[in-house]
């Protein structure tokens, strides 16, 4: 009987140790993982910093036009930043074009999608909505519908209606000279009388969905701190005026 209650004592005291050991290695765990936590916290709130100085530095670029330089920026303390832009109007709209340009591109590109389907399905809050990757780099879903004729790709530009392939190389023949046309009438002037008759009889739609210039820009700002997570990253979307860049739109994540 005395040896069964030893027995017994024993266990009972095996047992306190494992839980006081459990409850310790438990009280540890909770301890990193609150240590971790607010390192992360820490990490995010200096990578929003350094993204919303990158949106400061890239507004000031824009004055000086240097807002295409965009160079990894050292803010100090091993905090860095690092800013890019994108022309929303480079692309066709998805959610605004007409079906006549969609179908044009997807047969420039070699997409077998269906325009119905597309334009059945519209509108789509992100381009991987629309199901054909290689369509990505010539779509939009952001800017007003129109299409910057002085930084559309050769795709985007073979969809446009009265866009004949001579004029397409006017357009980008001149760009990569920087010296982009101002107007659809300079640019006709510069065609044969061919090219300039498929460019006259679609003017008013030309004229109604291209610009020379960007009416938006989106620009999205990336922070961090060298060597740890999460990065910061803030995404505005930009109307362009020559003395400062004014935001219409803007999301952080």
């Amino acid at each position: 009987m005395t040896q069964s209650r030893r027995g017994f004592a024993l266990i009972a005291v095996l047992w306190v140790i494992t839980a006081l050991t459990a409850a310790v290695g438990l009280g540890l765990a909770t301890t990193r993982l609150g240590q971790r936590i607010t390192l992360n916290r820490v990490a995010l709130a200096r990578g929003r910093w350094a993204a919303e100085a990158c949106l400061a530095i890239a507004a000031a670029r824009w004055t000086q036009g240097k807002l295409w330089d965009t160079t990894t920026v050292d803010l100090g303390r091993e905090t860095r930043c690092v800013w890019r832009v994108e022309d929303p109007t480079a692309g066709l709209n998805v959610n605004t074009a007409d079906a006549e340009p969609l179908e044009r591109l997807f047969s420039v590109v070699g997409s077998r999608l269906s325009v119905d389907s597309v334009v059945r399905a519209r509108p789509f809050e992100s381009l991987d909505q629309v199901g054909d990757s290689g369509l990505l780099p010539f779509l939009s879903i952001d800017g007003p519908g129109t299409v910057n004729l002085s930084a559309a790709p050769r795709q985007v530009l073979l969809a446009l209606p009265g866009m004949s392939p001579e004029a397409v190389d006017r357009l980008l023949g001149r760009r990569t000279l920087g010296r982009s046309y101002p107007s659809l009438d300079a640019l006709a002037a510069d065609l044969s009388p061919s090219g300039r008759a498929s460019l006259l009889a679609r003017y008013a739609d030309l004229a109604r969905s291209t610009t020379f210039g960007a009416p938006q820009l989106v620009v999205t700002a990336q922070g961090w701190v060298e060597g740890q997570l999460p990065q910061a990253m803030i995404e505005v979307v930009v109307v362009p005026l020559p003395e400062r860049l004014a935001v219409v739109r803007r999301r952080m994540w």
